[in-house]
């Protein structure tokens, strides 16, 4: 269910969503380490890579700041 969620996100980058999209990124990243799913990180790294905006939410500075510290 989680890599559908990150999957649908992805297809449609965030546009007035981010908050949401940035949330389901950072629960990802959660997931991931729990389970060491290396594949579940690149999912959520490349929904990260599809942000383009400068001005983002706290909460995506969050999922940055979360997955810039995880290595599988």
């Amino acid at each position: 269910m989680l890599l559908l969620r990150l999957d649908a996100a992805y297809e449609r980058p965030p546009r007035g969503g981010a908050e949401e999209e940035g949330r389901a990124g950072a629960q990802a990243v959660e997931t991931g380490v729990r389970y060491r799913s290396g594949r579940i990180i690149e999912r959520a790294r490349a929904l990260r890579r599809s942000f383009s905006s400068s001005s983002l939410p706290r909460v995506v500075r969050d999922f940055d700041d979360r997955l810039y510290g995880v290595y599988l």
